[in-house]
């Protein structure tokens, strides 16, 4: 493994937690959205979907930051209470 491999992955950790931490942030909003408004019912079947999508991209964001700690990991680059 080339050596900078460590270094790249740290970088690519930090950039999916800054993700996530996007995502957390629209969800929130559109869910305060969803409690606070009353849309009618394309409008609210629109936010549920978009709600809904963001869920997965969150979901994926999280299992790709989880094999990347996972790597780190194995090369040494982070211990498990990081």
């Amino acid at each position: 493994m080339p050596d900078s491999i460590g270094p790249e992955l740290r970088i690519r950790r930090r950039d999916l937690g800054d993700e996530l931490d996007d995502l957390a942030e629209v969800i929130a909003e559109l869910t305060a959205g969803l409690r606070d408004g009353e849309p009618d019912a394309d409008e609210l079947a629109e936010r549920r979907e978009r709600l809904a999508w963001l869920s997965r991209q969150q979901a994926g964001v999280l299992a790709v930051l989880g094999e990347t700690e996972r790597a780190l990991l194995a090369l040494g680059e982070i211990a498990w209470d990081d």
